[in-house]
């Protein structure tokens, strides 16, 4: 921008000089200055008023193009940034599109893995149930055929074995029914324990052998002398040298014994029983023997009433129709009064607490 010129004061005017030396007439108005030579200091200040305001009009341009500059380019600055900002928005729009996704799929296939944890618990749960009831059943099983032995045989031994056994394996169980299972073991354990069982074996051998010695028992109808019937003694010969009383004696006891062995008198409480005919008395020893073999199937079954009325008739027959004084007939009627007193009443084996409580889970003994 081009300054506009100032007059100096060399381009001035210039004056019509007054006469040197000339005075003024009296009387006369004084001449004022001229016009042009007062107004140069207003010249002056207008000169300087116009050269500051181009300096500043120049220097605020210079201002005003470099504030517009600087606002042009922050302005270029805030579209740059604006334009980062909305592509960082729209980036970071898609990444949360995209990790929303993420989060999507993740939540599904963790809706998977719960599902899949949910069904392996409940196969494990299963296979745990499954196992467990493996092992109750065996169990229950176990102790079923020890008491099915128990009670054939009368022996609580085997039976208490058995339980001992399946309370150490019981007590590696962590299951809640094991250990119900474990407390009714041991208390069947100390019941048995406490208990007396009949001797089964010792009463089957005791017939055993009452049924083996039956052919050599007497009957009272026998055609032999009965044993044990008194009867004298035979005579024994004199010693050498003897005197003629002795031999006198000698031969009179000989004849005494010839004619008692005519005659036999024995007394007979059961007259009846003489009037048996040889044919019928096979008939009573072999009805005796069913009788003590029945005895002896009641005795394995268990079965107290009929084992009780054999036994009864048993005794009956020994005392009736048989020689009480013979040694066999003895000896069979106490080996009879013997398998007699065994109480199949008592049946500790039964009743076992820790198989009802197998059963009370489902589970029994085959």
């Amino acid at each position: 921008m081009s300054e506009p010129e100032l007059p100096t004061p060399d381009k001035a005017v210039p004056e019509p000089a007054a006469a040197v030396g000339s005075a003024p007439a009296a009387g006369s108005t004084p001449m004022l200055p001229a016009p042009r030579a007062s107004l140069a200091p207003v010249w002056l200040a207008l000169a300087a008023l116009t050269a500051l305001a181009v300096v500043m009009a120049w220097w605020f341009d210079g201002r005003l193009y470099t504030t517009q500059a600087e606002l042009a380019r922050r302005q270029q600055a805030a579209d740059t940034t604006s334009i980062e900002a909305r592509t960082i928005a729209r980036q970071s729009a898609d990444s949360v599109r995209e990790l929303g996704a993420r989060v999507a799929v993740l939540e599904s296939r963790e809706q998977d893995l719960t599902l899949q944890r949910q069904a392996l618990q409940q196969m494990y749960q299963d296979f745990a149930k499954s196992r467990d009831d493996a092992f109750l059943g065996q169990t229950a099983e176990l102790i079923a055929l020890a008491q099915q032995q128990a009670e054939l045989t009368g022996s609580l031994s085997p039976l208490v074995g058995t339980l001992e056994m399946s309370a150490r394996r019981l007590q590696h169980s962590a299951s809640p029914r094991g250990g119900l299972v474990l407390h009714a073991v041991q208390a069947d354990i100390a019941r048995l324990r406490a208990s007396v069982a009949p001797d089964v074996p010792g009463a089957a051998e005791r017939l055993d052998e009452l049924a083996a010695m039956i052919d050599k028992l007497q009957l009272l109808s026998s055609v032999s002398p009965l044993e044990g019937a008194s009867a004298p003694a035979a005579p024994s010969g004199p010693a050498r040298g003897a005197d003629w009383k002795t031999w006198v004696a000698y031969w009179g006891h000989a004849a005494w014994y010839q004619v008692s062995q005519l005659v036999t008198v024995t007394r007979i409480d059961r007259p009846d029983a003489l009037l048996m005919a040889p044919r019928q008395s096979v008939y009573l020893r072999e009805n005796l023997k069913l009788r003590v073999l029945n005895a002896r199937l009641d005795l394995l079954s268990r079965n107290a009433s009929a084992y009780a009325t054999d036994m009864r008739a048993i005794a009956t027959m020994l005392h009736e129709d048989f020689n009480g004084r013979q040694s066999s007939v003895r000896l069979a009627q106490t080996l009879a009064a013997q398998a007699a007193q065994i109480d199949l009443a008592a049946r500790p084996a039964a009743n076992l607490r820790s198989l009802e409580v197998l059963a009370s889970f489902g589970l029994e003994g085959g």
